[in-house]
């Protein structure tokens, strides 16, 4: 086989240059530590590797939803501990203002405590985040949530909204709780509104319609009424003139059925006597109300809606405030101061049990934020490490390569040195 010079020059240059060439491939290994620099040197690793480091910026981006959230949650949760270490102290003043043995000027000195809590307590109410976003107004974080009136009272300006954010690929955590949920949930008196064509035209007559003086004795009686009238919704009751000075009522739910009364009798025509001279006066399940003849016999229906007030904690310790720095005087104010205390107690306890349940919630979203991030730990941790096995270079393996390749090619170009001085001429001379 005949070998040209040419030939011989070629092939010893092409053996050179891919030495010089890998060389240099393993010397970029070496000075960055990565075996896949580019994708055409693993196209299958640089792929995966591609989707891994994905994977790893959605991580990083939970851990930080996870810490945004945390530090909002850590900060509900220290206003509210703030909160019901004054709605405690709320408590101990309303107890104190039951003491017989208190005069006006006690009580009063309590309701102005009262009232410098209640502007501690609004102040919390309207605290601000790191963003400078309302933590209690829902998801309207620019609005402030509690305004006071002229009379003194708050209304919240706020919305029930909940902030969700993403923390893992399918877990979502409320980073916050409105202050609808937590303050707005003390239950006041139960309210009634009565509706239709005879109110309508009651109203327009400035007068009563034919169902008057509607009440409730006391709270006992409320709880009855809305015991005894669950599922039933709006309840409607007519009055009709069967005979002349003979009047009937009737009562039915919403869906057009008599009402069954504790005896378990249905409420159909029952015998009202001549309401156009005498009213009548009735209790339906503790609710108290009497019955007068319609004005127009056409109009002969009322609609009865109740409703269950709400109030917030700043709300009734403004209204318990009003009554403690107002003397008593006689019989009748001894019974109202009774009453408001009584009833603010209540509210408060109301209050404080809302924002323990909420305070629960808090600490389990706090543990779901912690469990969560010690998962996102070990994915990352796993992640990195599948990654490194596909992207990097084993540094022993490639400066022990690079030696071998270093020699090779020194004994390549020693060798060429060698070959190409073997011609004829050489010879010759």
């Amino acid at each position: 086989m005949r070998i040209s010079t040419q030939q011989q020059y070629l092939q010893s240059m092409q053996s050179m240059q891919q030495g010089q060439t890998r060389l240099a491939e393993l010397q970029e290994q070496i000075s960055s530590g990565k075996r896949v620099v580019r994708p055409s040197d693993d196209p299958v690793a640089a792929a995966q590797a591609i989707k891994l480091e994905r994977e790893l910026a959605q991580s990083e981006k939970y851990d930080e939803n996870i810490n945004v959230t945390q530090r909002r949650l850590e900060l509900e949760e220290t206003i509210l501990s703030d909160i019901n270490v004054a709605v405690d102290r709320m408590r101990e003043l309303t107890v104190q203002a039951g003491n017989g043995t208190l005069g006006d000027q006690d009580r009063a000195s309590i309701g102005n405590e009262l009232y410098q809590l209640k502007d501690y307590v609004a102040g919390l109410m309207n605290t601000k985040d790191s963003q400078g976003e309302y933590l209690f107004a829902g998801s309207k974080g620019l609005t402030k949530p509690y305004i006071e009136s002229g009379d003194g009272s708050y209304s919240f300006t706020g919305d029930d909204g909940q902030r969700v954010i993403q923390v893992g690929s399918d877990l979502f955590v409320p980073s916050n709780d409105s202050g609808q949920y937590l303050f707005e949930s003390i239950e006041g008196p139960l309210q009634v509104n009565l509706t239709g064509q005879a109110v309508y035209n009651a109203d327009l007559a400035s007068t009563d319609p034919f169902m008057r003086n509607v009440a409730f004795a006391n709270t006992s009686a409320e709880d009855q009424f809305k015991l005894a009238t669950q599922g039933l919704g709006d309840l409607t009751i007519s009055v009709t003139e069967a005979s002349p000075g003979a009047f009937v009522y009737s009562i039915e739910d919403s869906g057009g059925n008599p009402v069954i009364d504790d005896n378990g009798d249905p409420i159909t025509d029952i015998p009202a006597g001549d309401l156009s001279t005498t009213p009548l006066a009735l209790n339906l399940f503790g609710m108290q109300f009497d019955l007068t003849a319609p004005a127009d016999p056409a109009a002969n229906e009322i609609t009865i809606n109740t409703y269950t007030e709400t109030k917030n904690i700043l709300d009734v310790a403004v209204e318990l405030a009003d009554v403690l720095v107002k003397p008593v005087k006689g019989t009748d104010g001894q019974a109202a101061l009774n009453k408001a205390i009584a009833s603010g107690l209540t509210q408060f306890e109301e209050g404080a049990e809302r924002m323990l349940q909420a305070t629960s919630v808090l600490g389990s979203r706090l543990k779901t934020l912690e469990n969560v991030s010690s998962s996102n730990l070990d994915f990352q941790l796993l992640t990195q490490t599948t990654l490194s096995t596909l992207v990097d270079a084993d540094l022993a393996q490639v400066i022990s390569e690079f030696k071998l390749q270093e020699a090779t090619l020194q004994a390549s170009q020693a060798t060429f040195a060698r070959v190409s001085s073997l011609s004829l001429f050489n010879y010759i001379n």
